[in-house]
């Protein structure tokens, strides 16, 4: 069983939160539930890719027209659930068209490399990725069951956020709560698993990421 999150993980994870907009980064059902954009950005990935220093600023010009894409569909934030729904099908469009552009600027073993990155950065949450889903052979209602952890985590999450554009609750409130419903929204997703799918997950993540890589 993999250790609990270093440090430095989970303050990948919260630049990924706040920085694509956490009504939708974490909880969609994509080969890409996080921001590959996003993750380039951390110091400690991009050692551990060795990136040459052409594809260093292709990538991080390529950070910046993501992020400046999401910040137009979070600022306003969307407050109703219609809204909401338009955000984040228009933010899935948005995230597909960057992780593929990140993917192309990478070589083989890099993109085999940035992928186990992020399955380690987003823990359990992979399993709302489809391929992951066919990796580990799960079943139909495992499958069922995932799906329904992630609808009810979008709505934890979309609250969360109205009640911070409504000024209701801080920006530090708001991403202890995110944190703290990920950390509960994960130990849910892992017990679906049996324990030979959850060896399975455990080696798709690769080695640890190192914050000396």
């Amino acid at each position: 069983m993999r250790p609990a999150f270093p440090g430095f993980l989970l303050r990948i994870v919260t630049a990924l939160a706040v920085s694509v907009g956490s009504s939708f980064a974490l909880n969609l059902a994509s080969d890409h539930p996080g921001s590959l954009p996003i993750l380039i950005g951390n110091e400690a990935v991009r050692k551990e890719l060795h990136l040459s220093s052409l594809q260093l600023a292709l990538l991080k010009s390529l950070r910046g027209e993501y992020q400046d894409s999401v910040r137009k569909l979070t600022h306003p934030m969307p407050k109703t659930e219609a809204e909401l729904a338009v955000a984040e099908k228009e933010f899935f469009a948005v995230s597909v068209r960057f992780n593929n552009r990140v993917l192309s600027v990478m070589n083989p073993s890099q993109r085999k490399r940035i992928l186990e990155i992020e399955h380690q950065v987003l823990g359990a949450t992979s399993l709302m990725n489809s391929s992951v889903q066919s990796k580990l052979q799960l079943t139909e209602q495992q499958k069922q069951k995932i799906e329904s952890i992630r609808k009810k985590g979008m709505g934890y999450v979309g609250k969360v956020n109205r009640k911070f554009s409504e000024d209701r609750i801080n920006a530090d409130e708001r991403l202890d709560l995110l944190r703290k419903h990920r950390v509960s929204e994960g130990k849910s997703l892992l017990k679906i698993l049996t324990p030979e799918q959850r060896t399975a997950f455990d080696q798709l993540c690769g080695k640890p990421l190192s914050s000396k890589s």
